[in-house]
C-alpha cells in the first residue's frame, strides 16, 4: 500500500468512525418525549382500539429501528478498523451484515406503509426473530431454551391477534410470502435491495453481496493477484481500493439512511447527521457496482 492509498483510507476511517459517534449523539436523545407533531405521535392517534398503549407501541417500533442502526454502527467501526490490506475478503462480509440490519430499520420505518400497517410490520419482525431462535435453539439440541422461545412467541402472536384477528404463524419455505394485515414480510433480500434501490441509487445490493460472501471461485478468483517468482507462480487475495472504497461509502451511507428514517420518524434534530454529510461527501458517492470489470479483473 502505497502513501498515496494510505492517506486516502485514514480519510475514510475517520469519516466512518465520525458517523459512528454522530449516531451515538443522535441515539443519546432517543429518551426524550415524543414531539406532539411527530409521525411516531401521530400513528398512535390514529391506531385501532385493539391496540393497547398505542403511544408506547410506535415508540417502541422506533426503538427497535434505532437498536438495529446501533448495531450497524457497531460494524461501521469493525469496518473502519480493518481499513486498508487487512480488509481482503472480509470487509464483504461486514459490509453485507451492516447492511442487512439498516435495511430492517428502513423496513419498519418505511414511508410506503399506513400506521397499522407498520404495527403489522412490527409483529412479523419481532415473530421472525423469536421464531428463528427458537429453530435454532432445537437445532442444536437445547429443548428447553426451545421451548421457551415457543412461549415467548405464542405470546407475542396472541398480542399480535388483538389487532390481526386471522394472523397465523409463517412456514419458513414461504416467509417471503407470509402477510399480515395487508402487509407482506420482507425477508433480507428484498429489504436490502430495497434499501439499495430507493436510497443507495444501487440495483440487485443484495444479490451481489451474497456472491461475495458465498463460496465462490469466481469471486475468490477475481480478487486474487498472481506473481511470478523465478520457479514458482504466487497466489494472494487482494482488495482492489476502489472495492475498499465501495464498502466504507455502501456502510456509511445504509447508516446514514436509516439513522435519517429513525430522527424522521421521532422527529429529532437531522443537525447532526447532515453536519456529518457535509464533512464526509466521500462517503456518499457509492456509484460503481463492484461487477465493474475496471473493478474487479
Amino acid at each position: 500500500m502505497n502513501e498515496s492509498q494510505r492517506t486516502s483510507y485514514e480519510v475514510l476511517k475517520a469519516g466512518a468512525l465520525d458517523l459512528a459517534s454522530t449516531w451515538d449523539g443522535v441515539a443519546y436523545r432517543l429518551g426524550g418525549e415524543t414531539p406532539p407533531l411527530s409521525r411516531c405521535a401521530q400513528e398512535a392517534a390514529v391506531l385501532p382500539s385493539g391496540v393497547e398503549a398505542p403511544e408506547k407501541l410506535t415508540r417502541t417500533i422506533a426503538q427497535d429501528a434505532a437498536t438495529y442502526v446501533t448495531a450497524a454502527s457497531q460494524h461501521v467501526r469493525a469496518l473502519a478498523g480493518l481499513l486498508g490490506p487487512e480488509a481482503v475478503l472480509t470487509g464483504w462480509s461486514l459490509t453485507r451484515a451492516l447492511v442487512e440490519h439498516c435495511s430492517r430499520a428502513t423496513w419498519l420505518l418505511g414511508l410506503d406503509v399506513t400506521p397499522t400497517g407498520r404495527v403489522a410490520r412490527f409483529y412479523m419482525e419481532r415473530i421472525v426473530s423469536l421464531h428463528m431462535a427458537r429453530l435454532a435453539a432445537e437445532q442444536v439440541g437445547n429443548r428447553k431454551r426451545a421451548k421457551k422461545l415457543k412461549r415467548d412467541r405464542e405470546a407475542l402472536l396472541s398480542q399480535a391477534r388483538q389487532v390481526f384477528p386471522d394472523i397465523k404463524l409463517f412456514k419458513v419455505e414461504k416467509l417471503n410470502d407470509w402477510a399480515v394485515g395487508g402487509e407482506t414480510y420482507a425477508g433480507l433480500g428484498k429489504a436490502v435491495n430495497g434499501l439499495g434501490r430507493d436510497h443507495l441509487n444501487t440495483r440487485g445490493l443484495y444479490d451481489m453481496l451474497s456472491t461475495f460472501t458465498h463460496p465462490s471461485l469466481y469471486r475468490l478468483h477475481a480478487q486474487t493477484t498472481v506473481t511470478q517468482l523465478e520457479d514458482q507462480v504466487h497466489y494472494a487475495f487482494t482488495a482492489h481500493p476502489d472495492v475498499i472504497r465501495w464498502q466504507i461509502a455502501v456502510a456509511s451511507g445504509s447508516v446514514y439512511r436509516a439513522a435519517h428514517h429513525v430522527v424522521a420518524y421521532l422527529q429529532l434534530d437531522v443537525a447532526p447527521l447532515e453536519q456529518w454529510a457535509d464533512d464526509h461527501p466521500e462517503l456518499l458517492a457509492w456509484s460503481r457496482s463492484m461487477d465493474d470489470p475496471r473493478t474487479l479483473r
